[in-house]
Order: C-alpha cells, then structure tokens, then sequence
C-alpha cells in the first residue's frame, strides 16, 4: 500500500458518517473506524493488517481447525430437552453428523440444531435461554476423523 492511495483512503472515511470501513485487496485489510467519543471524522485512524492466505500456516500448525456450528433461525436458544433436563452436549462431547446439540425456538416453534459433521465440541458460545439471530455462532467445534468412531 503507497502513502499517496492510504492518503486517498483516509479522505475518503473523513468524507462518510459511517463509523468503520474496511477496505481489502491483495491479501491485506485496512480498517478505519471512528472513537466512540470522536465529534468530528477527523480523528480517523487506519488500522493494517494482513490476511494470511487459507492453508499457509496449516503445514506449521498441529492445532485441529476449528469450526461453528451456526443457528439456522432467529429466536432463543436452548441446550437442552426441556428446563428439568441437563444440556444436550458439553465442552469434550463427540458428536456424530446430524446429531442435536440443542434446539432453537421461534414463535412455539422449535427447531433441532445438528451437527454438520462429525465434531468434538470445544465451547458452547451462547448460554442457555438467549436471544439468537441467524447465522449466530453457537458452538466451536473441531472435526473429528471419520475413522474414530465417534
């Protein structure tokens, strides 16, 4: 990134009333998001970063990749059966593709959330009884090979 195209960026954000802006390309991002306490986008700083491409640091790494299972609806959470029961999986359980691990209610209507795959569960990131939207993050997992029997 030149001085004379990251001068144009930051032009650019003092022009805007939005309060962030992300700009991408070429495997680097900047951002520039505005204090809360700011009263003009004259106190606009950029903040640089750069993506790491998918698959460079995978060779180094001997951590399992980590994915989330997501909420298909709005509505509140549950993790378990029924209020009188324990939740449907903990941190360390193992669960098979298609398996519940809690559910989501929308209107009296509640809806099963399965496991996409066959996973360990590392977090349960939403707690018993919240509000979630679609495509909230509900649980980090970590696949587990197919071979283990889960």
């Amino acid at each position: 990134m030149n001085k004379d195209k990251l001068a144009e960026l930051i032009e650019f954000v003092k022009t805007t009333d939005l309060q962030e802006v992300v700009w991408e390309k070429k495997g680097s991002s900047i951002r520039f998001r505005l204090s809360p306490d700011s009263v003009s986008a004259q106190e606009v700083t950029p903040a640089l970063s750069t993506a790491v491409p998918a698959g460079a640091g995978a060779a180094a790494s001997t951590e399992p990749e980590k994915i989330v299972i997501k909420s298909l609806m709005v509505g509140t959470f549950y993790r378990a059966d029924s209020k009188d029961r324990p939740p449907l999986v903990v941190e360390g359980t193992l669960v098979t593709a298609g398996q519940p691990v809690g559910s989501v209610e929308a209107m009296k209507i509640m809806k099963d959330v399965v496991a996409p795959i066959d996973c360990k569960i590392i977090k349960a990131l939403v707690a018993n009884g919240h509000a979630v939207e679609y495509g909230q993050a509900l649980f980090e997992v970590e696949p587990v090979p197919g071979d283990s029997h889960v």
